[in-house]
């Protein structure tokens, strides 16, 4: 596991919750918006986080801290995300996982193993502007399945988009409102110029 980065405390990552996220390394998408542009590669060319302080940190924390939010990059490109969001969960944490959809079949396992107390999707656009949005050729049923996943998984979660104007209009956005699951809550994020975060 390839960790890019750690967030010591975030309180608005894990909905209603106090979280430590952890940013993985690698992604399958290259949406033209993304803010951790340095997560893409699946090597970090700086000094990422080890497994050992990573979980030190949460060993360490785990009487004041109630929650870890597994983030990336897209953490289901990594194989062995299931062993590392268990040895999470055992050391009694609740586990939100952020994800592009595009791994049904590792989002399946996971919930099937119980390891998952919240998922947020990230929805890049109407289907026929995904690949744009991604930055990549994207297999839409892959994330249509994903979708339905989540909806009945019976976990909290919501899918979210965000709002990039120059590549996204409102219409894109009643569309893609349109294809979701009615029980499922969806976010529309507003696009933050990266000068705003510093």
């Amino acid at each position: 596991m390839n960790i890019g980065g750690m967030q010591k405390l975030s309180l608005s990552d894990y909905p209603g919750t106090p979280a430590i996220v952890l940013f993985l390394q690698g992604c399958n998408f290259n949406c033209p918006f993304c803010h951790n542009s340095g997560l893409l590669p699946a090597v970090n060319e700086q000094e990422g986080v080890s497994l050992e302080e990573t979980f030190a940190y949460l060993h360490k924390r785990r009487s004041q801290m109630s929650a870890v939010v597994i983030s990336g990059g897209e953490p289901t490109v990594h194989k062995d995300l299931i062993d590392f969001t268990g040895e999470i969960k055992a050391l009694g944490y609740k586990v939100k996982l952020d994800t592009n959809g595009s791994n049904p079949k590792q989002i399946d396992n996971l919930l099937h193993r119980r390891l998952l107390d919240y998922i947020a999707m990230d929805i890049k656009a109407p289907w026929q502007k995904y690949d744009l949005l991604a930055g990549t050729k994207v297999q839409h049923e892959q994330i249509k399945k994903s979708i339905l996943c989540i909806a009945d998984s019976g976990i909290d979660h919501h899918f979210r988009t965000t709002h990039y104007p120059p590549m996204l209009s409102d219409d894109d956005l009643a569309e893609i409102t349109s294809f979701l699951p009615k029980q499922s809550k969806y976010i529309v994020q507003p696009f933050k110029e990266l000068s705003e975060h510093q």
